[in-house]
């Protein structure tokens, strides 16, 4: 092709197109959009991927992170010095094609969404046992699920739909309407790069529960827009929950404004792009 300049996004694109263009002496710029499982769990994998990450990118040109976590635990492993590295926020989010949506009725059961693969590190055991938790005092209170599952949660999903603790729809290439009917989006994830799914709720003017971990709380001004839980903590998500629950109307509705204003605010999809072309000299 002879491009003039390379980009890459994710871990094997970014080390194998890194090593290419090291090779063929190109211009060239990697997006680590997440640390990933692999590199989150440590021991003998992790010295590998480091080992690497340092043999590819070293003759990168900028290398860009969706979070500041991220970013500083590669300067912390010596793969990359600080001033090679660009912090964005995130992907950002088109408040275009996720338009602010006036919040749901007053008088409709409230409705919580999840919105991911359903998987461990997403958090869904602990949101599962809060679910258990919450609907044996709030029958008022519906939860919502949309995404494949892993294999292993099969049985543990199609049991709760059973006991009508969750609603689950599957994969679904449009999720604007559900966000839409939701008063609430929870993601209790273990790690993320920049959580897309919680800048598109939040665009939408929906208020967020979420990890209280880089990822996810940029995406929440806490007390504001949303609530912060502790990571892994089933106990501290109940509570957030319960919080958001017992809150007035008004302030669920004016979290869900709060949450569209930190989007424009913070994370304009265009603001991304153009911050993208002036690092790549363009």
């Amino acid at each position: 092709i002879k491009p003039d300049k390379v980009i890459t996004y994710t871990i094997k694109p970014n080390i194998y197109g890194s090593l290419a263009c090291k090779l063929q002496k190109k211009t060239h710029y990697a997006n680590v959009t997440g640390l990933g499982s692999a590199f989150q769990a440590g021991g003998f994998i992790k010295k590998l991927i480091t080992l690497l990450y340092k043999t590819s990118l070293d003759k990168a040109n900028k290398v860009f992170f969706e979070n500041t976590g991220n970013r500083d635990e590669f300067v912390k492993s010596n793969i990359l010095p600080i001033e090679k590295t660009v912090v964005m926020a995130g992907a950002g989010v088109n408040l275009e094609d996720f338009p602010f949506c006036d919040y749901p009725s007053a008088d409709s059961s409230i409705k919580f969404l999840f919105v991911g693969r359903i998987m461990k590190e997403k958090g869904v055991d602990e949101l599962f046992w809060a679910i258990e938790e919450i609907k044996k005092n709030d029958a008022n209170v519906e939860f919502e699920f949309i995404g494949w599952y892993e294999d292993n949660y099969e049985e543990t999903v199609a049991k709760l739909e059973q006991q009508r603790l969750i609603r689950y729809y599957g994969f679904q290439s449009d999720v604007k309407q559900f966000i839409k009917s939701a008063h609430c989006i929870i993601l209790p994830s273990y790690h993320e790069g920049m959580s897309n799914t919680l800048l598109e709720a939040a665009a939408m003017g929906r208020p967020l529960i979420t990890s209280n971990i880089h990822g996810c709380r940029e995406a929440v001004i806490e007390g504001e827009s949303g609530f912060l839980c502790k990571v892994k903590d089933s106990s501290d998500l109940y509570l957030k929950i319960k919080q958001f629950i017992d809150l007035p109307y008004k302030n669920k509705s004016d979290m869900g404004r709060a949450s569209r204003k930190h989007m424009e605010d913070v994370f304009d999809k265009r603001r991304v792009v153009e911050k993208t072309l002036k690092e790549i000299g363009k």
